[in-house]
């Protein structure tokens, strides 16, 4: 199996400068992780040039292919929306030459969000200046703001909202049909993330997914990306199947004791009766230090995965 390091586990150290992108291959690397899943804002920037510096940081450091996840705002204005996805579409570019083959799409809804914040501060910024800096001086503030308070995660939704309605889900498709384009074009995996609002849903996600062409994708699965009155277990099962990269979240200093509350082990099962044979993320968010909680969920789900042959 291949576990990669997701870069947001290290999201406040990252946020506070003590760990840089520049380091994180090699982190990745001395600490068993076999590559790195980027976040797009937490990119150094969307030029070219430097993201084909930082596959050259990966290959340097042996890691092996690894992935990209980004967020687009479907239900955003329609000049928002066309400003992130020409940027989205800058950073699919540019996937080839950091060695990504896997890339994660969230959709964000409506209403206030922290993604939402952050696109709407970046518009106040030249298209230039977004390209050099990803987040910029003010979105730096806000998102360092909000992760340290340890509010940007997209947990405790409660109770599963109504189906989407048609108008959303062809919002939905509107954003993500180019970037499907561009991802078949390149060779790459794309998968929409099980993230709450009309990709909460299995069952709105899974019509998304099978009604957008040209896709040569699936579903980035979330193991706890689930609302509290969902049967998770069932999710996993429905979304299983057409899954292409797998998100493995952990929140605490026991991460075998959080494997058994979540039900990772039937969940990680029904993957293998899949013969799902992608990579997994580790995405961190518990206490600090981080990469040590992501180390000690990376053990727990190579020994659970193990023990399943």
């Amino acid at each position: 199996m291949r576990v990669c390091l997701a870069q947001v586990s290290l999201l406040r150290d990252a946020l506070r400068g003590r760990v840089s992108p520049w380091d994180l291959p090699g982190l990745a690397a001395s600490h068993g992780f076999d590559g790195v899943e980027w976040l797009d804002r937490l990119l150094p920037s969307f030029e070219h040039r430097d993201l084909a510096r930082l596959g050259g940081a990966c290959a340097r450091a042996g890691l092996g292919p690894g992935g990209l996840s980004l967020s687009i705002q479907h239900l955003a204005s329609s000049k928002r929306l066309a400003l992130q996805t020409w940027r989205a579409l800058a950073l699919l570019e540019a996937c080839p030459d950091m060695g990504v083959e896997f890339v994660r799409v969230g959709l964000g809804g409506g209403g206030l969000s922290l993604n939402g914040l952050l696109e709407g501060l970046s518009t106040l910024r030249p298209a230039s200046s977004q390209m050099a800096a990803p987040l910029g001086l003010l979105g730096r503030w806000a998102y360092r703001v909000v992760a340290l308070a340890n509010m940007a995660r997209n947990r405790g939704h409660g109770r599963t909202p109504p189906p989407a309605n048609q108008s959303e889900h062809n919002a939905a498709q509107r954003a993500l049909r180019p970037l499907a384009a561009k991802a078949s074009e390149l060779g790459l995996r794309l998968g929409v993330e099980n993230h709450w609002g009309l990709s909460g849903r299995p069952d709105d996600l899974l019509k998304l997914v099978y009604n957008l062409e040209p896709f040569n994708g699936g579903i980035c699965l979330d193991l706890d990306n689930f609302y509290e009155d969902q049967d998770s277990l069932a999710g996993v099962a429905a979304l299983a199947p057409t899954a292409i990269h797998v998100h493995y979240k952990a929140h605490g200093r026991d991460p075998l004791e959080e494997a058994f509350k979540l039900d990772y082990q039937a969940k990680l099962e029904l993957l293998k009766d899949q013969g799902y044979d992608g990579a997994f993320s580790i995405e961190y968010e518990g206490p600090e230090p981080a990469l040590e909680g992501a180390i000690r969920a990376a053990e727990v789900l190579r020994k659970i995965w193990s023990a399943l042959d």
